[in-house]
Parts: C-alpha cells; sequence; structure tokens
C-alpha cells in the first residue's frame, strides 16, 4: 500500500556533542500540505486535438482566482497541490471563444481528471477601430460625440456602426473585417470631421484619434416663418422680411431677406438677444 509523509521533513539547529551529555532537542514539525490536498490533471482539445500553449485557470467556488498553469504540446497540463475542495476551471487561448467554468472536486491525495474543450472565434482574424475624440485647441476629451464607421470600399460609402464617445473622448469598433474605411465624427457645437482612409488588414488594432474645432456659431439660432395675404390665406411670394434687434426699447435693423414661393422665410445664425419680425411687399406702380 502507497503510503504519504503526514508531516513534512522537520529539523533542528546544528550542534556538537563534546563528552558525557544528556541533551534534548525537539522538534515542531508542520503539516504536510500535500496529505490534504489533491492534483488536477486534463486535456484542453478543440475538434478532438489538444491545444498547445492554452492557459488552463482554477476559481473557486466564488469565482474568486486560485491557480492556473499552460497547456503541453498535447494539449497535457497539470496543476499539482491543490487543497481539498471545490472549485472551477476552464481555458482559453487566443483565436479561442473562452468556455464557460467547470465544476470540479479535489480529494485528499489523489488526481482528478478535467477535460476542456474550446472553440476556434469565427471572429479571431477580425480587427479594431478605436480612439479618443479631443478639441483641436486644448486637446478636451469630447463627451457624447456621435462616431460613425463607413466601409469606401463599396461604390458608396456604407454605414456600418455608429457609437458616441464616453466621458473620456473615446470609442470603438470591434470585429472590423479587412477593407477600407473612414471615421466620421459630430457634435453639436463643432464642425464635423472624418479620418483619411484606413486601410484595415487581418488581426489589427488600430489607433484613430480625430479633433473637432469648435464652431463659433453654434449658440445661435433661427427664426423661420410663413408671410400670408389675411383675407384669402394665400403665402406671399417675394415679401420683404426684416429682422429687428430691440435693444433698451430701440428697434434696429440687423438682417433682411425674403420669401419663397411657399411665402416662407428664414433667417440663421441669429445671436442671443429681443427681437421681432416684420414684412411687406411692394410693386411699382
Amino acid at each position: 500500500m502507497a503510503s504519504i509523509d503526514i508531516y513534512n521533513i522537520g529539523y533542528t539547529q546544528q550542534f556538537n556533542v563534546v563528552g558525557r551529555e544528556e541533551l534534548t532537542k525537539n522538534l515542531d514539525l508542520t503539516t504536510n500540505t500535500i496529505s490534504t490536498s489533491g492534483n488536477l490533471t486534463g486535456i484542453v482539445s478543440s475538434d478532438g486535438t489538444g491545444v498547445s500553449g492554452a492557459t488552463v485557470k482554477v476559481y473557486d467556488v466564488n469565482d474568486n482566482p486560485i491557480e492556473h498553469t499552460n497547456t503541453g504540446s498535447d494539449g497535457q497540463y497539470t496543476i499539482a497541490n491543490l487543497p481539498v475542495g471545490s472549485y472551477k476551471v476552464t481555458a482559453i487561448k487566443d483565436g479561442y471563444i473562452l468556455p464557460t467554468t467547470k465544476a470540479i472536486s479535489i480529494q485528499s491525495n489523489k488526481t482528478t481528471t478535467a477535460d476542456i474543450d474550446i472553440d476556434e472565434d469565427p471572429n479571431a482574424n477580425l480587427s479594431v477601430i478605436y480612439g479618443i475624440i479631443r478639441t483641436l485647441n486644448g486637446e478636451t476629451p469630447i463627451e457624447n460625440a456621435v462616431v460613425s464607421l463607413y466601409d469606401d470600399g463599396q461604390s458608396e460609402p456604407e454605414l456600418i456602426n455608429t457609437v458616441t464617445t464616453n466621458d473620456k473622448g473615446q470609442y470603438i469598433f470591434a470585429y472590423v473585417p479587412a477593407g477600407e474605411y473612414y471615421v466620421a465624427v459630430s457634435k453639436a457645437g463643432y464642425y464635423p470631421s472624418q479620418t483619411a482612409i484606413i486601410d484595415v488588414d487581418s488581426k489589427e488594432l488600430i489607433d484613430s484619434d480625430v479633433t473637432l474645432t469648435e464652431d463659433p456659431l453654434a449658440n445661435t439660432g433661427t427664426i423661420s416663418g410663413f408671410i400670408k395675404d389675411t383675407s384669402t390665406g394665400r403665402p406671399i411670394e417675394d415679401a420683404s422680411v426684416a429682422l429687428y434687434s430691440i435693444v433698451n426699447g430701440v428697434e434696429s435693423i440687423v438682417d433682411t431677406t425674403r420669401t419663397n414661393v411657399t411665402g416662407m422665410y428664414l433667417f440663421s445664425n441669429v445671436n442671443p438677444g429681443t427681437y421681432l419680425v416684420k414684412s411687406t411687399k411692394q410693386e411699382e406702380a
């Protein structure tokens, strides 16, 4: 019958015996953890073939990490001296999908076998485009900017995905196939911008930052409406429309325009303030 050491080998400090002496040398032995532990072994494979260089990770029942190791050329792994108890185990390798954990039980002075199957990731060779959106001056990150990825390899650019930046101005597009793309960015208060063409190959991490220039007219409004004949309700085409600014009760014309065939007028880039609109139409006698 096989035996195991219950305690680790203990030893005293070196001493001398020089004659007729009665020496006492006591020892306190520590428990051999191997006697209360077991081993974990198995094979990590994909479609029946062992996967070398995979990382095998052991967790406790509360998903706290305990130990890990890597598989050999045949997908074999061994983790020795795990304390007796219940655990979970899984495995991963670049290019594969992380499987769910498998429950295992380690028993004293025994070997538990746990084989793990992992599947190849069909998106493993796709690329990632990421970056930070900042202001042109000051390099301040811009939050909630709208970032769109376009495929430029078509006769007409095709919108692939749209995201918004976080509070650090960051965006990311994952799972991008090889091809030609560009990133377009916009946000209220800034002029829109876009990158040059981005050539994407296989399994790349592409950093593509974008800067936005503030629009000095961003804090302005528009005023529009329709000019109609009171008696008929018909729109009045080519009517003169004037925009007046009122400051301290004094009216001053700040802009003029004319109506279109539908009687519509529009003033743009109107600064904050108090205004009124006047309109008339004159014809030669």
